[in-house]
């Protein structure tokens, strides 16, 4: 897995909590992000990639902006894990409660209110990005209370693609954290090629809570259940003779061809070469 390499970075802070970030990285591999009790807003620059949320995955780029709630995320290459020459530039928008409070007076509302991760970059949008890029880079003229503006204005511009009937509800959906069954995080990233620690990540939960979690509900380790599955859907990607093998490695989340055919001979006693061939004669 490509490790991101970080060709420049930075940030803005108010009352110690950052703000405002600019980051230009090259390879992401998987990177986790953990809001804790802050949300996020994000214009990709440069570059592509998916998000994956405890509950969903999706692709990123500079055309959407994406709205992060509280909680846990990954984010990786969009094409594959071993492509690491793509730079990625983005620039990251943080919602605090406890600033915000200043600026609207705010107080949680009872709200169930959905919001949308992703946004089209329409012209309002364009016209803060681009404004919000030339104070970046004069960060001399670039005061708090400029940034206290700027933050609020975001904030304004995002409730028109809310469903939330006023702003208040619109802020206290973007402070509540998901909320998701056990077995929905298991099985949207199950043909990923994602490691039990980062299933365990999503979820919220430390390695050893996950998989004694796992195993109450499963009755079977998560290892042994996710190599199951996976092979599983394999086997009948096999029956179609245009999917090549290489695409069925990347769509079953194997982590490499080699690890693939082990796997699968293991379990079929035949290659995947030898498998396809039996089943198309027969």
């Amino acid at each position: 897995m490509v490790k991101p390499q970080i060709l420049d970075y930075y940030s803005l802070e108010i009352q110690g909590k950052t703000v405002f970030e600019k980051i230009t990285l090259r390879g992401t591999g998987r990177l986790p992000k953990k809001l804790k009790n802050e949300a996020c807003f994000m214009f990709l620059l440069k570059g592509s990639f998916v998000v994956r949320t405890p509950v969903t995955a999706f692709s990123l780029s500079p055309q959407e902006g994406f709205l992060s709630r509280c909680g846990e995320y990954l984010m990786e290459n969009v094409t594959t894990l071993q492509d690491g020459d793509e730079v990625i530039e983005a620039i990251g928008i943080y919602f605090h409660p406890e600033i915000i409070r200043e600026m609207f007076l705010y107080h949680p509302v009872p709200s169930k209110n959905n919001l949308p991760h992703t946004f089209s970059i329409d012209k309002i949008l364009d016209h803060y990005k681009e404004g919000l890029i030339y104070y970046l880079n004069h960060p001399g003229i670039f005061s708090i209370e400029m940034q206290m503006l700027k933050i609020k204005e975001l904030l304004l511009i995002l409730i028109r693609f809310s469903e939330a009937p006023t702003f208040h509800h619109f802020l206290t959906a973007l402070f509540s954290p998901y909320e998701f069954q056990f077995r929905e995080v298991v099985e949207t990233h199950l043909f990923s090629s994602m490691s039990l620690a980062q299933l365990a990540f999503l979820a919220g939960m430390s390695l050893a809570t996950f998989k004694r979690r796992f195993q109450e509900l499963y009755k079977i380790s998560p290892a042994e259940y996710i190599k199951k599955r996976k092979l599983e859907k394999a086997a009948g990607m096999l029956l179609i003779r245009e999917v090549r093998i290489n695409e069925i490695v990347f769509e079953c989340g194997f982590e490499s061809t080699a690890t693939f055919n082990r796997l699968f001979k293991k379990q079929f006693g035949k290659s995947p070469s030898e498998y396809r061939l039996s089943q198309i004669e027969t």
